[in-house]
């Protein structure tokens, strides 16, 4: 093998340990667990890691970067951490019963202010208590520990356990979860409890989308009823395209503004709400008659809030393909506009041309007679002059014949210089 190892690929051990990672530890009936979700800003990880590395080390264990979760004993129990996206979890485990079903959550932590160095923003607290059937009945009414209203109970794990809960924070600070093992194997029972645990937090942050959405909703509405009274004006106000263009540029702006604002945590919505429902799969839930199930609630409260988070989105998206339709149709307009007013100046530049040239001939003609009339007495005085020096010259005769020739001469080397100004242009 020590030649093929040279051969491994980069991301072999680690795509390994990565599917790995997230293992919940093996549980036994009865055990008590607390599970406390912290958001954490990503300014603040590597101070957590810091935090999570000291105690690691405290208790033996090592903690790397590319770890994403811990199991380390602490306080007669067991803490398990696990770093996600936007939060992390801690969830003490402590086996065995207490003499009530549900205590305080910081009862615990090894101490009190165990949390106070950690970064984040407490998020979600439940407790979680898993008894063997035995022990059901020795517990009297269940019904107690719980809100008769929004009590909420169903058969878990192809009914090898079941579970109660309502949803609700209660007089010491956290929610309850109550889980009767009917035999489920250690492996499973922890598999169980980490799905319990991820069902409530991912439901719970995919409801961060809802206010997002409803604020978006407000600023819609508005950029909606914008967008359809300037496209009323651009039907009715035909000369009026620029400063049209402009208003809609400013409403596409806007528009773009809310969808950097609203895409992230209503992406996350969705994210989160199919992990969601992937996590109520594998429970495997059986309803019970009469009682409300936890795909019931989920359906009955997460599923509207989720629907309007993506209506929001659709529109968002839909509100931006139509002020980009708009912009092309004012854009086109404007565009034609200046075609034809390009159009209608080089008609104008074309009739003053033409005008030029009827005035260019008019002006060579005149031209044909000054260059003449100057031609004649330039061969006026030159005959006076021939007449002084030579006696027998008869001035009368040359005088006759002089302006015909004159006047010929001009017209063709007029003609001339006019024939070969047309050839160099046309060449």
């Amino acid at each position: 093998m020590s030649k093929l190892t040279l051969r491994n690929h980069p991301l072999r051990d680690v795509l390994d340990k990565e599917l790995r990672q997230r293992t919940f530890p093996a549980l036994s009936a009865p055990c008590r667990l607390c599970h406390f979700t912290f958001t954490v800003a990503s300014a603040s990880r590597q101070l957590e890691f810091s935090l999570m590395q000291q105690q690691a080390e405290l208790q033996g264990a090592h903690l790397t970067e590319t770890d994403q979760d811990l199991n380390i004993s602490l306080f007669a129990g067991t803490l398990r951490w696990e770093r996600h996206g936007e939060f992390s979890s801690y969830t003490f485990i402590l086996p065995g019963t207490a003499p009530a079903l549900f205590d305080d959550p910081l009862s615990f932590l090894p101490s009190r202010d165990w949390f106070d160095e950690l970064p984040g923003q407490l998020f979600r607290v439940v407790q979680l208590t898993v008894i063997a059937d035995s022990a059901l009945a020795e517990k009297g009414e269940i019904s107690r520990y719980f809100n008769d209203e929004t009590c909420i109970s169903s058969m878990l794990a192809n009914e090898k356990a079941r579970i109660w809960t309502d949803f609700q924070k209660h007089a010491e600070g956290a929610g309850r979860l109550l889980l009767v093992d009917y035999g489920l194997t250690p492996a499973r029972l922890g598999r169980l409890a980490q799905q319990l645990f991820d069902l409530g937090n991912y439901r719970k942050l995919a409801l961060l989308g809802w206010p997002v959405a409803r604020q978006a909703l407000t600023k819609l509405n508005n950029l909606e009823q914008q967008l359809s009274g300037l496209t009323q004006q651009m039907e009715l106000e035909r000369n009026n395209d620029e400063p049209l263009l402009n208003q809609i540029s400013q409403l596409a702006a806007q528009t773009e503004h809310l969808i950097a604002e609203t895409s992230s945590r209503l992406s996350a919505t969705a994210a989160y709400y199919q992990l969601t429902q992937d996590r109520l799969k594998a429970l495997d839930e059986t309803p019970i008659s009469d009682l409300i199930s936890l795909q019931d609630f989920t359906e009955r409260r997460l599923t509207p809030a989720f629907r309007t988070s993506q209506s929001v989105q659709q529109r968002q998206t839909a509100l931006s393909a139509r002020l980009g339709r708009s912009t092309e149709l004012l854009r086109t307009r404007i565009n034609l506009k200046l075609e034809q007013q390009n159009q209608q100046l080089l008609v104008s530049m074309d009739k003053k041309a033409r005008q030029q040239l009827k005035l260019q001939q008019v002006v060579e003609s005149l031209s044909f007679v000054a260059i003449s009339y100057y031609a004649a007495q330039l061969t006026e005085k030159a005959l006076h002059a021939a007449a002084l020096w030579l006696p027998q010259f008869n001035l009368s005769l040359w005088r006759s014949i002089s302006l015909p020739a004159v006047l010929m001469t001009v017209a063709l080397v007029l003609w001339f210089l006019s024939r070969q100004l047309k050839k160099d242009n046309s060449s």
